[in-house]
Order: C-alpha cells, then structure tokens, then sequence
C-alpha cells in the first residue's frame, strides 16, 4: 500500500508531495494523533477542476511501473508518452520520484515500511538514463524510536546494474536470492492495476472478440470479460453461479432479473459489471489506480460501486484504490483525509500555474463539518473544497508506525 508520492519535474509537478514520506514517520513517532500529518488511505479519491493534475498523478505512477518492468526508455515513449525530454519541466534537471509504501510481508505477516527513490537524467542526447535509485527501510526499534537505514543504491558512483536504463529493482526484484524487501517491493509495484474501464477507447469483448480461452484477470481495459467468466466456470458451477448472484443483485437494472451472463451480458449495464468483477478477483491487485469510475453511470450505479469500493477495502486491509472522479455522488461517506484536493494557482494560465495538492482531512472547517454530520458530497457540492487551500498544508498523515 502506497503511503505517499513525492513528484519532481516531471509532466505537471514541479515537486509535489501527496502523503507520508519516510522521513515523517520518524519524525510524527510519539507525537499526538493530532499532531501527526496525513497518509494516503486504503480508499483515495483524487478532485479538483480539469487540468490540475489528477491524471497526470496517475500517469506518472504508470511510469514508475513501466520504469521497473521494462526499461527508462520504453517507459518514456509507450502509452502514449511523448518521449523523456517532453515529459520534463524544466530540461536542465533530472526527474525525481519517492514512493513511500507499507507492505505485509506473506511469512512473518508483519509490516515493512520501504520508500523507493528513482532519479532519471537526461543524457547529452536527450534519452532518459538512471542518475540514482534508493530503496529505505524505516525501522521502529524497542525504545520506540524510528530509524531510517539503506537497503541498496544504484547510482553512477555504486552502479548494480552495468546498463543505466534498467532499474536495479527491476533485476534484483527477480532473484531469488535477493533480500525479502526487495522481492515484496517488486511484486507490489508490478501488482499496480491501471484500470480503463471508463476510457473512451476502451473496446467492448463481444465487439473486438478475443481469443477463446479462461484468464484469470481483467486486463486494464476490461476487454478480456468473457475469458475471466470462462475461466471462473471451469472452477465449478457453484463457484460461478454465486458469483453472477452475488453480482447480478448489486446491479440496479438486474436486481429482478437475477439472470447470468455473458451472453452479451444479458443487457447488463457492463461497465459497473466489470468494476464489481474486479473487485472480487480472488488475488487482489495492490493498488488499483482508477480514472473517472463513476463516468456515464447513472447515480444509483454510483452507490454501489463507492459502497463495492469501500467493502474491497475492509476484505483486503493491505490493498488499496486510488481514483480521480468529478462526481460528490462517490465521496458522500468518504472521510476528509480519504480525499485529496487538487488546484493550480492560478486558473487562468494552466499551462505556467503551479499544481497544488492538500488532504481535505487539513481542513479544520471541513472536519468540523463532518463531526456534524455533513457528508463529503455536500461538503465538495457547497464548494468547500474548492476554497482557499493556501491556508492549509497537505503534509499529512497517520503515524505509518
């Protein structure tokens, strides 16, 4: 689970910070809960006007991933990435990124608490290369102290890996020698889930046709539907038609019906099908990162997938989902420090204004609404959320400890 990114020149963050850094476990331990900052939660939402931000968030998460799985290069020109040197803000500096995680180890069930730092250059040329890649640990020791220690560095003065496109985490992520808390990070980067669903360009299975064959998951863009109900059918009837029961009852339009799909998914509406499905894959991803999931449904739709959203949530307390809206229909019940603003300084030139991001959880006018009793959408609907962010601070977080 991610605790807290830290973006620096790269697309629309000059150096932005969402959440908890390493540092400020250290440094929140043994003061107040009132005292301490606020960290990403197991349930996120991203907000604000278009153009600040919420996207570009996402997308840059989708390098990181594509950094670790493949290579700098690959990563600056796939998914539609204009290439490394468009990508920078200013093209004298290197992009920088530090992601703060808690990760249960599956042996000893405890909590690693690691941040990975990745540092990409431009070359004489122009082409990304890796200046340095960290990875931390944060250790809580008996007397109640934190202490922050190194597990590896890659840089141009101890370099792990001879080729400065690939990331030593990426290398060492697969051996089976390598320390545990490398393995964990690498499996729970490469479990980040980037889902399209509510893309325009998403295609629909029954109208691309896919292989014939069971998959075990949806890929991002839902296409492979079919494949997954194939696959959940051959592991037993029962198996199958509890899930299309279970399903089809949360569905508004299919609550009378109770019929089982796919055949062109029984008039269903497939969107929130999907969503519901995904939710219930029994190898849940570890982070699921999720544009506008509200888009074109109707507003009946949209209390059952924030209600699907918050359930997934609770089974799965080490897994998370992170996801941008407009809609104050999916963030009625959410908590203030669930909910993360973003805004650009000034709204009349986006393209110079700097991003600005604040937990709604900062805000002593919004959590004073909330103790009375004021829902999160009425709250952002009365455009409280919208307002004045530069009184307050986005430093936030629990005590990860």
């Amino acid at each position: 689970m991610i605790l807290g990114v830290n973006i620096q020149n790269f697309d629309v963050f000059a150096d932005d910070t969402i959440g908890l850094m390493i540092g400020d476990s250290a440094q929140y331990a043994g003061t107040a809960p009132s005292e301490r900052g606020i960290r990403l939660r197991n349930l996120n939402a991203l907000i604000g006007r278009n153009n600040t931000g919420k996207s570009a968030f996402i997308r840059a998460l989708s390098f990181v991933k594509r950094c670790i799985l493949t290579d700098v290069g690959k990563a600056s020109t796939t998914d539609d990435r204009p290439g490394f040197m468009n990508l920078l803000v200013d093209k004298e500096k290197p992009a920088s990124f530090r992601i703060f995680f808690r990760i249960m180890d599956p042996v000893t069930k405890k909590s690693d608490f690691l941040q990975y730092e990745l540092t990409i250059g431009p070359s004489a040329q122009g082409s990304p290369l890796i200046e340095n890649e960290t990875l931390l640990t944060s250790v809580k020791k008996e007397d109640g102290s934190i202490v922050v220690e190194e597990v590896f560095t890659n840089s141009s003065e101890a370099r792990v890996v001879s080729d400065d496109r690939i990331t030593a985490l990426s290398v060492l992520g697969r051996l089976n020698g390598s320390d545990e808390p490398i393995k964990l990070l690498f499996n729970e980067i490469n479990g980040w889930f980037f889902c399209a669903f509510s893309a325009e360009e998403a295609s629909d299975y029954y109208a691309a046709g896919n292989a014939p064959g069971g998959h075990k998951h949806l890929n991002s863009e839902g296409s492979n539907v079919g494949n997954v109900l194939d696959y959940i059918k051959s592991l037993g009837d029962d198996t199958y038609n509890q899930l299309m029961d279970e399903i089809n009852s949360k569905i508004p339009t299919l609550r009378k019906k109770r019929k089982n799909l796919p055949t062109n998914l029984q008039g269903s509406p497939e969107k929130l099908f999907k969503y519901l499905l995904l939710l219930r894959d029994p190898d849940p991803k570890s982070t699921i990162f999720i544009e506008t999931p509200d888009r074109d449904l109707y507003h009946d739709m949209v209390d059952v997938l924030a209600d699907d959203m918050r359930e997934f949530t609770l089974r799965h307390p080490y897994s998370q989902i992170i996801f941008s809206t407009h809609n104050p229909y999916i963030v009625e019940t959410m908590s203030p420090k669930e909910i993360w603003v973003f805004s650009r300084e000034d709204e009349e030139d986006y393209e110079s204004a700097d991003v600005q991001i604040r937990c709604a959880g900062s805000d002593p006018v919004v959590m004073a609404l909330t103790e009375q009793g004021v829902g999160m959408g009425a709250i952002w609907y009365g455009g409280h959320l919208d307002q004045g962010s530069s009184e307050y601070d986005d430093e936030g977080m629990n005590n990860a400890h």
